[in-house]
């Protein structure tokens, strides 16, 4: 990881803001699957010091910046090269949060954890007064961290590729597995099953909760970076932000013990280095892009696509979300959401709604994208 991002709490209740459609929506990625759409979300970000992504109760979308928290606005509330955004509305500076490392993930238990060069912490973001704990002292990069069902942590630390689990309630910490790679980003599915983005090596790692290996796919055409699962009928689909500007789609439709039945991308055109992603309250992929040079694919010079026509080195977040249906069915997400503490309703206007799963299917472009 070169660059920066990192996860998720739901809130009793989306506020109303968030159920209107935004009326603006900046394009980043030049082409979209039609089944999904984009808005630039935030920026521009502290490029090389601003990642990770958690949310509030109140789902207003958060990012770290050493020892601080940055808080989003849930309207959008500014305009930056011709793009209404959501900004900047409080920077939170946590007493006693190690100032290196990226990754954070919101607990079940209401705590954001942070993975840092001193080791596994968590801080409360109901009360920015409060100092942060430290929870173990092992420490590494900082960058891959998740939350569980069942509310355990799994992180990367050590050199980087060892995956421990921290159990917050029994207060163990176990090495489960060591990837011989940089992790660079982890997800967790509900099954079970957990996801490494190996930067070292271009390659998808899959374990299971207790570390025994499932498969892995190696020398990727794309760096894989920000990861998550899918939801519904793309649950046994692997999604990954990657370095080189694009995002792919890895359907295992036997399974995530054998060969994916499809690997494709579902954005591209971007240019930036794509970096750490989450999946927020609203089930839509979060994903960072910056500027990082010619890193792994990526594009000197691009940062971000604006509105106004204007490609600058501005590090930005994207919203990529299941596009709306139209058939009025129940909302379902077309991500999984890391951490779900209560059902709420989701944003019509920005999530495949019902029976449209199926469009989602027959919508995607076969674009098939042959492994190295």
């Amino acid at each position: 990881m070169r660059s920066i991002h990192r996860t998720l709490l739901l809130a009793p209740a989306l506020t109303a803001a968030m159920l209107v459609a935004n009326p603006a929506h900046a394009v980043h990625f030049s082409y979209l699957n039609p089944a999904y759409v984009q808005e630039i979300y935030a920026g521009p970000l502290i490029i090389g010091q601003e990642a990770g992504m958690a949310w509030t109760t109140g789902n207003n979308l958060l990012t770290r910046a050493g020892s601080s928290i940055i808080e989003y606005s849930l309207t959008q509330n500014t305009t930056y090269q011709g793009t209404s955004l959501h900004g900047v509305i409080a920077t939170h500076a946590i007493s006693g949060l190690n100032n290196t490392g990226y990754g954070m993930t919101n607990g079940t238990d209401g705590y954001i954890y942070a993975i840092t060069g001193g080791g596994l912490q968590r801080f409360d973001p109901g009360n920015w007064a409060a100092p942060a704990q430290t929870l173990t002292n092992v420490g590494g990069p900082g960058y891959g961290i998740t939350t569980l069902s069942d509310g355990r942590i799994a992180y990367a630390a050590g050199s980087g590729s060892d995956v421990y689990v921290y159990d917050p309630v029994n207060l163990t910490n176990s090495l489960i597995f060591t990837a011989n790679t940089l992790i660079d980003d982890m997800a967790a599915s509900s099954a079970n099953e957990i996801v490494l983005a190996g930067q070292g090596n271009a390659s998808l790692i899959i374990i299971d909760w207790a570390g025994s290996w499932i498969n892995t796919l190696s020398n990727l055409i794309h760096y894989p970076d920000g990861l998550t699962f899918g939801d519904g009928l793309l649950s046994t689909s692997i999604f990954s932000n990657n370095n080189d500007g694009t995002i792919t789609e890895y359907q295992f439709g036997l399974g995530f013990a054998n060969a994916p039945t499809l690997i494709y991308d579902i954005a591209t055109g971007g240019g930036a280095y794509g970096d750490l992603a989450e999946v927020g309250p609203d089930c839509a992929f979060y994903v960072f892009h910056g500027e990082n040079g010619s890193y792994h694919g990526a594009t000197p010079g691009v940062g971000t696509n604006w509105d106004n026509m204007t490609t600058t080195t501005d590090a930005a977040i994207t919203r990529i979300a299941a596009a709306p249906s139209g058939d009025g069915g129940l909302p379902t997400c077309g991500f999984r959401t890391p951490v779900v503490t209560s059902v709420v309703p989701v944003p019509g206007a920005w999530l495949l709604l019902g029976s449209g799963l199926a469009t989602l299917a027959s919508l995607r472009r076969k674009q098939a994208v042959q492994q190295g």
